[in-house]
């Protein structure tokens, strides 16, 4: 028979530790893109990508949420930098000098660091899963945030319209701000 004490003991030590438990994180993944050539599709609209409207892209130019290519053709290189933690440096998918780089609340293409660790050319990304398939159509990274590397609390977001540029605004959890990484 079970003692009052080991009865009332255990009572409190659930008591105890459901009281002290926190919630589960959120687990995420770093995608990897293994080179090859990808588009940055939003998850809040399949027909809003990140790209240029100018082909070839240019120096200068500011990302907005279509592409000139089209949406089943590659824009970006989706490069890891080497740092630790781990972040990314995205370039044009045929021209490799140029970088997207975050310029206050926009993001434009410009030259290309030497060293890859350039800080307005770095970018956090982190996806709800990631997949190694390189077949095109599928996705290397899927419900991922884009955040310029060392802005606490702030993410990418694709605009409403195709012309409108992409923006850099306080990371709210919506889906304007998830996005694909697709082969």
């Amino acid at each position: 028979m079970v003692s009052l004490f080991t009865a009332v003991f255990a009572a409190l030590a659930l008591v105890g530790s459901s009281g002290s438990a926190t919630p589960l994180a959120r687990d995420t993944c770093a995608p990897n893109a293994q080179g090859a050539g990808v588009s940055i599709v939003s998850v809040q609209n399949s027909k809003r990508e990140w790209g240029d409207h100018n082909a070839p892209p240019f120096y200068g130019d500011v990302l907005v949420s279509s592409s000139s290519r089209g949406l089943t053709v590659p824009d970006f290189h989706v490069q890891q930098s080497g740092q630790f933690p781990t972040s990314y440096v995205i370039k044009d998918v045929n021209n490799n000098f140029l970088a997207v780089t975050s310029q206050g609340s926009q993001l434009i293409f410009d030259a290309a660091s030497n060293s890859g660790n350039q800080a307005n050319q770095l970018f956090d990304i982190n996806c709800q899963s990631c997949a190694w398939d390189t077949t095109p159509g599928k996705a290397a990274g899927s419900s991922c945030t884009v955040s310029p590397h060392g802005a606490t609390g702030q993410c990418v977001a694709i605009g409403y319209n195709s012309a409108d540029p992409l923006s850099v605004v306080g990371c709210s959890g919506s889906n304007s701000q998830l996005f694909n990484i697709v082969f």
